[in-house]
This record gives structure tokens, sequence and C-alpha cells, in this order.
């Protein structure tokens, strides 16, 4: 976890120090949200890349680790899924019937703790007539996606390619939940509301990182281009220590 308002006041610090303008709470938290997201996703270039280009194999190691140490903040194990109408089960994504974390990323399907592999739908039509090299059994179901949803399917005992949809889970990486730094107003100066807030999910060591991000978010945002740059080469600078 990271303070919302710790970043906050370093923003304004930082913006206030290089007389680049003033980032107003309304725009902070659009920008922290997006900062956030964007934090997210680069673990995942991030981990590609020491992956694709392992040199040292005790340095790859260690920071593969570390990534997927901050990955595991915003990961769910074993989620149900729910039927729908058509045989089809509905992921956790955004605007979803669950109550539950939006999806950021699909990790696994299983039924009855068998993995199941996604295949394109020409592929699951082959399949259906029986012109395809590998049947889909019930150890080794198939699925297919369209949009917030999943069908699941196998060959049944007698012989018939039908439906699953019981007993069906999912291993997903979930958004990040919406940062606010909540305030109230005394004297027409905005202080800050701990009660209202809420605290970035991101791993403790990430605060420096989202600090600039978002001052760089702030200066294409609202177009106090020399904030943006300042943030922009802080940020870069701040990345080529992590990596190195």
């Amino acid at each position: 976890m990271v303070s919302v308002d710790t970043v906050y006041q370093r923003v304004l610090a930082l913006s206030n120090k290089e007389q680049r303008g003033y980032v107003t709470p309304q725009e902070f938290n659009l920008l922290a949200n997006q900062a956030q997201i964007q934090l997210l996703e680069s673990y995942f270039y991030d981990l590609n890349q020491f992956q694709r280009n392992a040199g040292n194999a005790t340095a790859s190691s260690d920071s593969v680790d570390d990534i997927e140490d901050k990955i595991s903040i915003f990961q769910v194990y074993n989620f149900p899924l729910t039927l729908t109408s058509g045989n089809s089960v509905l992921l956790p994504v955004q605007d979803s019937a669950y109550g539950g974390d939006d999806m950021f990323k699909l990790e696994e399907i299983r039924h009855n703790d068998n993995i199941c592999a996604q295949v394109t739908p020409r592929k699951m039509h082959l399949m259906k007539k029986g012109t395809f090299s590998s049947q889909p059994v019930l150890q080794h179901p198939v699925y297919i996606r369209t949009s917030n949803k999943i069908q699941l399917f196998h060959f049944n005992a007698l012989g018939g390619f039908g439906p699953l949809f019981e007993d069906v889970k999912c291993d997903y990486i979930r958004m990040p939940k919406k940062v606010e730094w909540d305030y109230v107003v005394v004297n027409e100066k905005a202080l800050y509301n701990a009660n209202g807030s809420t605290n970035f999910e991101v791993h403790p060591s990430e605060e420096a990182r989202l600090v600039l991000k978002v001052l760089e978010l702030a200066g294409v945002v609202i177009n106090k281009t020399g904030l943006s740059s300042y943030g922009k080469s802080e940020h870069v600078e701040a990345d080529n220590k992590r990596k190195s």
C-alpha cells in the first residue's frame, strides 16, 4: 500500500518547487488512478522482457520474483463463475453481475480442477465437425471467449459434443481499487480527509514511481509541458535505476 496523501503532497511539492503549476485534487484523483493502472501494465511488459532476455540467471530470477511479488497483490484464485443465458459463463469484468473486483487479465480457466484451453471459434467449429486431430475430452475441455463471456465444451461419454457450465473457476489479475484523495474545504482550502480517502494498492516500493508518473501525466492532461518533461525525465531515470 502507498499513501494517497503522501503521493499527492510530493506531487504538489515537486510541481511548486519547479514552478510548474498546481495539480487540483480532481486532476490528481483522475491521474492517480491512471498512473496505478499503467504501473500494473508495466509489470507484465517488464516480466516479458526479463524472461526473453535473461542474461545473468540469478539477477534475472531476482527481478522476475520482484515483479511477480508486485503482481501478486492483485491476484485472485479460484473465483467461481456463474452461468448466464445460452450456456455461457460470465467473467468478472467491468459492469458484470458480480459484486467483486473487475478483471484486468485472465490467467486460467478450470473445470473440476482441469485446466481449459482457449481456442478460436473456427477451431471449435472444426472440433464439432470431428475434423480436428485433437478433441476436447472431459479432462481437457476447451473454451471460446467473446467479450465478457466464455463457453466451455468437451466430448461426453456418449460421444456428443456438449457444453460445460458447472464448477467453473478462474484465476485472474484484478483491477486496482479506485484511488481517491478526499478532502473538505476549510477557508477556501482543500484539507485531506483520511476517512473518505482510498490509498494506492501497489507495493510500498512504488511510491516514487507513482509520484513521477502522476507528474508526467499531469503535464500532458493539463497542458503544462514543463511539468510533463520534468516528470518524464525523472520517471525514466527511476526506471533505469530499478532495472539496473
